[in-house]
């Protein structure tokens, strides 16, 4: 389509040009109005005259440095027509700002407010909400703009690394086009902005700086890891939308050069103090001073040591430390876990391929209660001395790591690692060493499993392949965890019915397990045990066999987690028991 202002030849069907922005002529489309785009300035051309001028009134040519980088004009399209200037906010010598609009129309879920792009879709794909009654809107970002990607080091790095956290403000894409002159970098972010730590009244509640500071640690972490330094923390670097907070103005921080990395260390107490301080003057309102410090929030003394000493608090570790202290204000006063357990080799086979782990230690201090259990269930697969060998050499890898990296920390008294991170490094262990063992053998061996690390009554959950997690409450029985299984996903596109699913000819062939691949990707979840609810890990053996609502049944009719335990397996075997039956169950005591 030729543009009737400069000629350019534009692909079919676009509406504005995409050499000087005019509008082209086209059918009129459903959506906000929007006035005609006007002619992008040329180098060294006039520039558009003030509103106020009148009609005799000459234009004043801009300087040609100003022109090369000149703000485009309202109507503008970048990203090959996806997104139309509004208006610019704000202008500069490296980086401009603009409001834009999407041209193409979402849908809003009304449940879980995830962007449906398929108007035509009926449901949401995230949480199944009915999307009859959402209408099509034209979402609004804000857009900024540089001439090369230096302005911008850092935030184009961590996108591009496909580093994500809470605690990071980052834009939501990255492009480059060339609208005129020497190309532009694009950075898409939410229009809606956090607000700067520096402009809330003071002090904060604790536990609210507390939840803060969890985000701004893990997150200052993640920076570090990436060799990512912040050239100072103050709270105008921190910003907040009351729950969470984040890390802004990211384009500021310094990604370390090679021959910088020796000065890292020094950078990063830097920083962990910096942020410290910034947590401390949020929760006091002032500054803090070694000579005085003044009163301190009890629920805030945990920062002390690391005010005192940065150099012995990595950001990790201050994290580690915050959330230790917020799961100690949020949970009961004392927790008790009960833990059952049992395994079966069935009716059917004559060898018990599955494996159990149950690794739990109690301490109490001050009359509260802090339990930790580790406990696995993995279904081994490849016959003998294939499925057996298996599972038990990912039980014996995830014991080994339990028993020193989170049995030893509880003893002593020490944080434990983030139980999602560990999770998943401890299976991928687990994999690698089945996986060798399955090469080196020459054998089909596999297995599946299903762990999870509960910390007080908070449960962290990691599976692979169908061996399952439930939560039983009591309205009933959730299952927490995702079968990767063939079936799950015929009954996931709608193709099979969770009850057909239950006697399909192809209900055992399983799409991801440990030891097949170098590498298995770990599903995690999370989730919290009242008193009186409990955590149910099983093999296939058990929930193939037993109804969801049976298994529900026996426990809550059960006096103990070992007497639910037993009567699962005599159900399981009651039916038939045609596999290998393994159940674990952890309850927190009412």
């Amino acid at each position: 389509m030729k543009c009737p202002n400069c000629g350019f030849e534009n692909r079919p069907g676009a509406r504005f040009c995409q050499r000087c922005g005019a509008r082209l002529a086209e059918a009129p489309r459903t959506g906000p109005t929007r006035q005609p785009t006007k002619p992008l300035p040329r180098a060294g051309g006039p520039a558009r005259p003030p509103a106020e001028a009148g009609p005799d009134t000459p234009t004043r040519p801009l300087p040609t440095a100003t022109v090369a980088f000149a703000p485009l004009p309202e109507g503008a399209l970048l990203k090959e027509g996806r997104y139309v200037i509004l208006e610019t906010r704000a202008t500069g010598e490296r980086a401009n700002e603009y409001l834009v609009e999407d041209t193409r129309p979402v849908r809003l879920c009304p449940q879980c407010r995830a962007e449906v792009s398929d108007l035509q879709e009926r449901f949401c794909a995230s949480c199944g909400a009915d999307l009859s009654e959402s209408p099509p809107l034209f979402l609004r970002y804000r857009i900024r703009e540089a001439v090369g990607e230096e302005v911008f080091t850092v935030p184009i790095a961590l996108v591009r690394a496909s580093v994500r956290h809470p605690g990071l403000f980052l834009p939501l894409e990255v492009f480059s086009e060339a609208p005129y002159g020497p190309p532009r970098t694009y950075l898409v972010e939410p229009e809606q902005q956090p607000t700067p730590a520096a402009s809330l009244p003071l002090p904060r509640e604790a536990v609210q700086v507390l939840e803060w500071g969890i985000s701004l640690a893990q997150a200052l972490s993640l920076l570090h890891r990436q060799g990512i330094v912040l050239p100072e923390v103050d709270l105008r670097r921190i910003g907040t939308d009351g729950r969470t907070a984040c890390w802004m103005a990211l384009e500021t921080a310094r990604l370390l050069r090679p021959q910088e990395r020796a000065q890292a260390p020094a950078l990063f107490v830097q920083n962990v103090a910096g942020l410290a301080a910034a947590l401390f003057y949020l929760a006091t309102g002032r500054a803090w001073d070694p000579r005085r410090p003044g009163p301190v929030p009890p629920e805030m003394d945990v920062l002390l040591p690391v005010l005192q000493s940065p150099a012995a608090y990595p950001a990790e570790r201050l994290a580690a430390m915050l959330e230790e202290r917020m799961t100690l204000l949020r949970r009961p006063a004392s927790v008790t876990l009960m833990v059952g357990y049992r395994t079966d080799v069935g009716k059917v086979r004559s060898l018990n391929e599955d494996s159990v782990l149950v690794l739990q230690m109690g301490t109490v201090f001050r009359s509260q209660g802090m339990p930790v259990a580790l406990v696995t269930v993995a279904d081994g697969m490849g016959g003998h001395e294939a499925g057996d060998v298996a599972s038990q050499m990912a039980i014996r890898t995830l014991a080994q790591r339990g028993s020193a990296e989170i049995l030893a920390p509880v003893a002593s008294g020490q944080p434990l690692p983030d139980p999602k991170e560990w999770l998943i490094s401890a299976i991928q262990q687990a994999n690698r060493a089945v996986y060798d063992r399955r090469r080196a053998a020459g054998t089909d061996m596999g297995t599946t499993l299903v762990a999870a690390l509960v910390v007080g009554d908070r449960c962290t959950i990691a599976n692979v392949g169908d061996s399952r997690a439930y939560h039983l409450h009591p309205n009933g029985i959730t299952q927490v965890t995702t079968d990767h299984s063939l079936v799950e996903r015929l009954v996931a596109t709608g193709q099979i019915t969770r009850e057909e699913a239950a006697t399909h000819p192809q209900r055992n062939v399983i799409y991801r397990t440990i030891g097949d691949k170098p590498r298995v990707e770990v599903d995690t979840f999370e989730q919290q045990l009242a008193p009186g609810e409990a955590l149910l890990l099983c093999s296939d053996g058990l929930s193939g066999m037993v109804p969801d609502e049976q298994i529900w049944q026996i426990w809550r009719t059960s006096t103990s987690p070992q007497e639910a335990c037993d009567r699962l397996v005599e159900a399981a075997n009651g039916a038939g028991g045609e596999d290998n039956i393994s159940v674990i169950v952890v309850q927190v005591a009412r």
